[in-house]
């Protein structure tokens, strides 16, 4: 499979788990399941962050923003890094509402620069 057919297999998985994710989360709030809630909620954020990844990454890649892509240098034990680095921004910030896409854009930074330095 070529790259591009990988980035969009990519983007379509993470699309479709980040679509159930959400539909997860309305139904625990739908049945005021409030202990599930924060979790469900949870789970969309790091579904939403993964789709953002790869949505970004496909459109990067179409627009001639980067035009070869090595697949195993793009692979998911960085984007655990930066996710499990973003999920302890904001756990350590207190959990505060509305942080996602800073934290998630710091952890990035924190984890490259680690990785350079």
């Amino acid at each position: 499979m070529g790259a591009i057919e990988e980035l969009r297999r990519r983007y379509r998985a993470t699309w479709e788990v980040f679509s159930r994710k959400l539909d997860t989360y309305q139904s625990c709030v739908e049945l005021g399941d409030a202990a599930r809630v924060e979790a469900a909620l949870l789970d969309v954020e790091r579904a939403r962050m993964e789709y953002n990844a790869a949505r970004d990454l496909l459109a990067q890649h179409l627009t001639g923003e980067i035009a070869a892509i090595d697949l195993k240098s793009i692979a998911v034990p960085e984007l655990r890094r930066v996710r499990e680095t973003a999920r302890l921004l904001w756990e350590l910030a207190g959990r505060p509402k509305g942080t996602a896409d800073s934290d998630w854009h710091r952890a990035e930074h924190l984890v490259r620069a680690a990785s350079a330095g």
